[in-house]
């Protein structure tokens, strides 16, 4: 896993260097994706790169060439068989610190593979606490942006609050988790909040919804209040790192008394075949 890739060369880790001046460093600016390598073989890789694509020409810089070509040889230059890669893309260095960025600027860009725990299906099975707080963060969340204090923050209060993940509320309306995307269960339909630009749309929110499809299980993209947070049949998150993650407790209401639903390991069962599978 020390094998990176930085600006046309591979190298280790430890030798990387970025110069100060980046404006990723300064600014935030720029964008990521993170993907998952499953058996040596990258999982979903065309439409991790189309969200790219989208996320790059959202704060106006071009698509990258040739970046599955570098994911190949990085993948067959490190050891393990499974982790994540993570992508990283700024607009590159500028010689004084200025919000106005030139328009010849050459892009920094870095890949490097690192290791995200997974939970086990027991874990699963005994489901998870979130919490619940006003989404304070910007108004473009749908670009996957390296400016991620925010979510920091959110994700933190989450940890020291005993939580897997803090769900996020504007306008009581539910947007996403500080790190995840949200599925709720009602009467056994499952609900979603439908895409904006107040959330990121998830590669794995899109595979849930295909998978659920196929399996004769109704989904439907739309507004979620708290209320209907706090009183539905199943809540779940999804993510890259973890498909679905049943939560049974949010704050202090109990959710299906406290027991993960049946709805959450089907689709987690049917998610873990799919990666299988694949």
């Amino acid at each position: 896993m020390d094998q990176i890739y930085l600006n046309g060369s591979f190298l280790p880790r430890s030798e990387a260097q970025i110069p100060i001046m980046d404006r990723g460093f300064l600014f935030g600016d720029g964008v990521y994706e993170l993907i998952p390598v499953f058996n040596k073989k990258v999982f979903l890789l065309e439409e991790h790169l189309k969200r790219l694509k989208n996320s790059l020409n959202l704060i106006q810089m071009n698509d990258i060439k040739g970046l599955d070509k570098i994911i190949s040889t990085l993948i067959k230059k490190n050891t393990k068989n499974t982790f994540f890669i993570y992508l990283h893309i700024t607009r590159g260095v500028q010689s004084s610190r200025n919000h106005i960025y030139s328009e010849n600027i050459e892009p920094t860009i870095l890949l490097m593979c690192e290791d995200y725990p997974s939970f086990s299906k027991n874990e699963i099975k005994q489901g998870f606490q979130a919490t619940i707080q006003n989404d304070f963060r910007w108004m473009k969340s749908n670009i996957k942006s390296i400016s991620l204090l925010g979510n920091v923050l959110l994700k933190n209060y989450a940890s020291n609050n005993e939580c897997y993940e803090t769900l996020l509320m504007r306008d009581n309306r539910l947007t996403e988790g500080s790190t995840s995307n949200v599925f709720i269960v009602k009467d056994e339909i499952i609900y979603t909040p439908k895409l904006s630009n107040e959330l990121l749309p998830g590669v794995t929110r899109g595979l849930l919804i295909k998978l659920l499809g196929q399996n004769n299980l109704k989904v439907i993209e739309s507004d979620i209040s708290q209320s209907d947070l706090i009183n539905a049949d199943e809540v779940w998150c999804s993510s890259s790192t973890n498909s679905v993650v049943p939560i049974i407790k949010v704050d202090n209401s109990i959710i299906n008394d406290g027991k993960t639903g049946k709805i959450s390991i089907k689709i987690y069962e049917i998610a873990q075949d799919f990666i299988s599978d694949f």
